[in-house]
C-alpha cells in the first residue's frame, strides 16, 4: 500500500479528484483549493506540482493521451494540460495549458474521454471484459492501470493509437452533454453530437456517461471491421445508448430506471452498471433487458456511507445537487464503489462459480438448468465466455459432463446413505424388500428422476455417449439397470432418442421381455433411425421374441424389402400352433393388405 502526502504548505487542501494514466505509473490529483498534483507511483513522490491554473475546487480529472489530461473546476474552467519529459532525469515539465471553457456558456460538470490504450487493437471479442473502460469519473481512470509495473514513465508517440486522428471527449453540462473530437492541433475542434437533457429528467439532475471501444459493430469477419465505440448515458432515471462510428452518433436504444442514477459503467460491450438512489447495482443489457440487480449498501451503513459524493454544483434554484462523478469504476466483471471511508468491490461471478454456488445451496437443478441455457448461447450476465455458440460450447462441455456425473454420484450417495439407515445392510435391495416394500417404491422413483434428468441433460447437449457409456454403468453399478432402461422409453417414443448403441438394445429387450413388455419394446423400435442401428443385432432380437411388426418395419424402410417379411411370417406358421399360428396369419394378411394399397406397415 503507498501513501500520498501533499507537499509544503497545502497539507489541509481535501483531495476532489483522481486519476491514474493508462500505464498506472503516474496518478494526477486534484484539490479543494485549485492546485493539482501529478505523483510519481513508483517513488510515492511529487513529479509536478501544479499552481494559479484553477480558482476554484478541480472536481474532474482525467488523461486523455498519456501525455494530455483535462482538468476543470467547480467555476466552469476546463483546461487541457500537455506535458513532457526530460529523459535523462525523469523530470517532468508542462509544456503548455489551453482553455477549453471558461464557464460563461455553461459549467461543464465533467469530462468523459473514450480513452485509447494499446489493449483496443484486439479483435478477440472474448477479452473485452477484462479491458479498462473510460467512465465519467476520475475513479475509472484510476482502476484501468495496473500500478507498478514498469519503472520510468512511458509517453507513447500520440500517432500510435487506434483513434490518431484526434481524442473523442463528451463534456456533460446541466442541459446538455456535448460530444467533440479533439484533433492533434488541438486548436481544430469537432462538434460530433449534442444530447440534450432527456425529457423527464428532473431539472438541475446530472448525468453520468461512458464509454466502450470495440473493435466491430457486427459479428461479421475482420476484413469488414471498423471501429465502433459505445456510449452510456444516464440523466436521472433515462438511460441512452449511442454507438460512434467514423464520427457519427447513431442513437441505439433509449430506456427508464426505476429509480435515478448515480453511476454508470460498461462491464463490456453488451452490458451496462447502473447504480442507482436505492442503493442498488443493476446489470442491463445494452437493449435496456435488466440482468440481474443487487443492494451495494452494506448491513448497518446508509446510502450517504457507501458511495463518495461532492456538492460543489447548484441548481438553477441555488440548491446544491450531489455530483458522484469520482465514484464507481468497473474494471473486467468487478465494479468498484468509493465510499467515504472504505471501497465497496462487487463482482460478476464467472459462469461457473455461479453454476458451483447453486451447487453448494443444494439447487442441483437450478445448476443443470443454468448449464444448459449457457450450451444454449444464453449468455446475458456473463462477461467470461465467447460470443459464438460453437465456442462456448466447446470451452464448457469438459465442465458440463464433470457437473452431470458430479450430481449423480452425490444423488446415488444421498439414496445409499438414507436406505442403509433403514435397512443396516447399505441400502442392498435384498434388505430392502424385507425391511419395507415402500422404501422399495421410493428408491426407484429416486433413480428414475436422476435417470430422467441424466437423459434431458445429455440429449440435450448432444452427448449420448456419456449417457450410455459412463451414466448406464453407474445404474448398473448401483443394481438399477432396469429403471435407466425404462427410463428411455419415453424418449424414444417422443423421437428424442433415435438410436441405441447395440449393448443397450440388447439389455433393453432382454428386460423388457423379462417384465412382459414386448409390445412396448417393438413401439420402441419403430420409433428407431434404423440406419444407426446394428442390423442385423435387432432383426435377431425380433426374431427370438417374435417381434414381427418390428421386423416388417426394419425390412422395408431398411432395405426396402417387403417380401422377405412375408417369408419369415409363412415359416413362423408352419411351425407355431394353431393358437399362435391364427394370430400371425391374421397380421400377415393384413400386411399384404397395406403392400396392396401402397401403405406403411405397421399402421401409424
Amino acid at each position: 500500500m503507498l501513501f500520498f502526502w501533499n507537499q509544503g504548505e497545502k497539507t489541509q487542501s481535501p483531495v476532489t479528484a483522481m486519476c491514474f494514466n493508462l500505464q498506472g505509473d503516474l496518478l494526477l490529483v486534484g484539490y479543494g483549493d485549485g492546485h493539482m498534483t501529478i505523483w510519481d507511483v513508483q517513488k510515492a513522490t511529487a513529479a509536478k506540482v501544479i499552481y494559479g491554473e484553477h480558482t476554484g475546487a478541480v472536481v474532474h480529472v482525467c488523461f486523455i493521451r498519456q501525455s494530455k489530461v483535462i482538468t476543470g473546476d467547480s467555476k466552469g474552467l476546463v483546461l487541457l494540460h500537455t506535458f513532457s519529459i526530460i529523459p535523462v532525469i525523469n523530470r517532468l515539465t508542462v509544456k503548455g495549458t489551453q482553455r477549453l471553457f471558461d464557464g460563461n456558456t455553461g459549467i461543464v460538470l465533467s469530462a468523459c474521454p473514450l480513452l485509447a490504450d494499446e489493449s483496443f487493437g484486439s479483435g478477440n471479442s472474448s477479452t473485452q471484459g477484462n479491458l479498462p473502460t473510460s467512465s465519467s469519473g476520475g475513479l475509472g481512470s484510476m482502476m484501468g492501470g495496473v500500478v507498478g509495473v514498469d519503472s520510468g514513465w512511458k509517453f507513447f508517440n500520440e500517432g500510435s493509437s487506434p483513434l490518431e486522428d484526434g481524442v473523442t471527449v463528451m463534456f456533460i453540462m446541466h442541459q446538455h452533454a456535448l460530444v467533440v473530437r479533439l484533433r492533434t492541433n488541438i486548436d481544430h475542434v469537432d462538434h460530433i453530437e449534442n444530447f440534450s437533457r432527456p425529457e423527464g429528467a428532473r431539472e438541475g439532475s446530472i448525468a453520468y456517461a461512458a464509454w466502450k471501444y470495440t473493435s466491430s459493430s457486427t459479428d461479421s469477419s475482420p476484413i469488414d471491421e471498423e471501429r465502433v465505440s459505445w456510449l452510456a448515458l444516464a440523466w436521472d432515471r433515462q438511460v441512452q445508448v449511442a454507438k460512434l462510428v467514423k464520427s457519427k452518433m447513431i442513437r441505439h436504444k433509449d430506456w427508464k430506471l426505476d429509480s435515478a442514477a448515480v453511476g454508470i459503467a460498461w462491464l463490456n460491450d453488451q452490458m451496462l452498471a447502473v447504480l442507482n438512489l436505492k442503493g442498488q447495482l443493476c446489470l442491463f443489457s445494452k437493449d435496456g433487458s435488466e440482468l440481474r440487480r443487487t443492494i451495494f449498501i452494506l448491513d448497518g451503513f446508509v446510502f450517504d456511507d457507501s458511495i463518495l459524493y461532492h456538492t460543489h454544483f447548484s441548481n438553477r434554484f441555488g440548491n446544491p445537487e450531489r455530483h458522484f462523478n469520482n465514484s464507481v469504476a468497473v474494471r473486467g466483471a468487478t465494479v468498484y464503489i468509493l465510499g467515504p471511508s472504505f471501497l465497496t468491490v462487487s463482482r460478476l461471478l464467472p459462469w461457473k462459480e455461479r453454476i458451483e454456488a447453486l451447487k453448494m445451496a443444494g439447487d442441483w437443478m437450478g445448476a443443470l438448468d443454468m448449464a444448459m441455457k449457457l450450451y444454449d448461447g444464453h449468455t446475458q450476465g456473463v462477461v467470461d465466455l465467447p460470443r459464438t455458440v460453437d465456442s462456448i460450447r466447446g470451452a464448457i462441455m469438459p465442465y458440463l459432463v464433470e457437473l452431470l456425473l458430479s450430481y449423480i454420484g452425490y444423488v446415488f450417495e444421498y439414496i445409499s446413505i438414507a436406505l442403509s439407515n433403514h435397512t443396516g445392510k447399505g441400502g442392498a435391495i435384498d434388505g430392502l424388500i424385507d425391511a419395507d416394500r415402500s422404501l422399495l417404491t421410493q428408491r426407484e422413483e429416486q433413480y428414475a428422476r436422476v435417470g430422467g434428468v441424466a437423459v434431458e441433460f445429455c440429449v440435450h447437449i448432444g452427448r449420448n455417449d456419456i449417457l450410455f457409456d459412463t451414466v448406464f454403468s453407474k445404474f448398473v453399478a448401483a443394481q438399477s439397470g432396469g429403471i435407466f432402461l425404462e427410463v428411455l422409453e419415453p424418449y424414444i417414443l417422443k423421437d428424442m432418442l433415435g438410436s441405441l448403441p447395440p449393448e443397450i438394445m440388447q439389455a433393453l429387450v432382454e428386460h423388457y421381455s423379462g417384465k412382459g413388455w414386448l409390445q412396448r419394446v417393438e413401439q420402441c423400435i419403430l420409433h428407431m433411425d434404423i440406419s444407426s442401428l446394428d442390423f442385423n443385432q435387432v432383426v435377431r432380437l425380433c426374431r427370438e421374441h417374435g417381434l414381427y411388426g418390428a421386423l416388417i418395419y426394419l425390412f422395408n424402410q431398411g432395405l426396402n424389402d417387403f417380401r422377405t417379411p412375408l417369408e419369415e411370417l409363412l415359416s413362423v406358421i408352419q411351425n407355431a400352433t394353431r393358437k399362435d399360428a391364427t394370430s400371425t396369419c391374421y397380421r400377415m394378411l393384413v400386411y399384404l393388405k397395406y403392400c396392396f394399397q401402397g401403405l406403411a406397415f405397421p399402421p401409424g
